[in-house]
């Protein structure tokens, strides 16, 4: 099992062109595939409040993009699922046998892929399927996951309560912050919890399906 980090521009693409024309952040929570050659995403666009009408409208515009529900959160960010009708980038993930972790923007209109996956075949083809619709795309990190990276016993029990409390849910019925709140920890050390209990489960989900073979 390996985790891999993979920076890429996606041509044409809303998430790879609002960030060059606005300055927020935009963050992919999950990614299902929609009709024949779309996905469905569900983000987190932070940044100025005052501009975000601007941005959703200029989402909207992108012609790929053929539907678009949000709202805010009390931490000022917006919550949002986007329906891209067409995005064969997009797709390489939500065919592939991989788990995305998540997808975050960076500068230049780059977006950064944290993706969870058995072999370096996989991922071999991932970067094969991107260079045959001339995508350049850079490999940041690759690292092995095994079972010494099991979670503590606190690190389980933070992970379940945000499944029961709804913190996966959408819309969340429970903000980070919040949760932070609950356990005396800070929201960033809370988001690593949950990226390490996300991963976890992958990792097991994928011991699993081995066995069955």
């Amino acid at each position: 099992m390996m985790e891999a980090v993979i920076s890429l521009k996606i041509p044409q693409n809303w998430m790879s062109e609002i960030p060059e024309r606005h300055p927020v952040t935009i963050k992919v929570i999950d990614r299902v595939p929609y009709s024949d050659k779309g996905v469905k995403d569900l983000v987190e666009i932070a940044g100025p409040q005052d501009i975000m009408d601007e941005v959703l409208n200029d989402i909207r515009k992108n012609p790929t993009v053929s539907k678009i529900e949000t709202t805010r959160t009390e931490r000022g960010k917006l919550i949002g699922a986007v329906t891209t009708s067409r995005c064969d980038i997009c797709r390489i993930l939500t065919d592939s046998d991989v788990f995305l972790i998540s997808a975050e923007t960076r500068d230049n209109g780059k977006v950064e892929w944290t993706l969870v996956l058995s072999d370096k075949a996989v991922l071999k083809g991932i970067f094969d399927h991107l260079k045959n619709k001339s995508v350049e795309a850079e490999l940041v990190k690759l690292t092995k996951i095994d079972d010494k990276e099991g979670l503590t016993e606190r690190q389980d029990k933070i992970t379940k309560v945000a499944f029961e409390r709804g913190y996966f849910d959408y819309p969340k019925r429970i903000s980070l912050r919040e949760l932070a709140r609950m356990f005396d920890v800070s929201p960033s050390t809370l988001s690593e919890i949950l990226r390490k209990g996300q991963r976890k489960i992958v990792l097991d989900y994928f011991k699993k399906q081995r066995q069955t073979i």
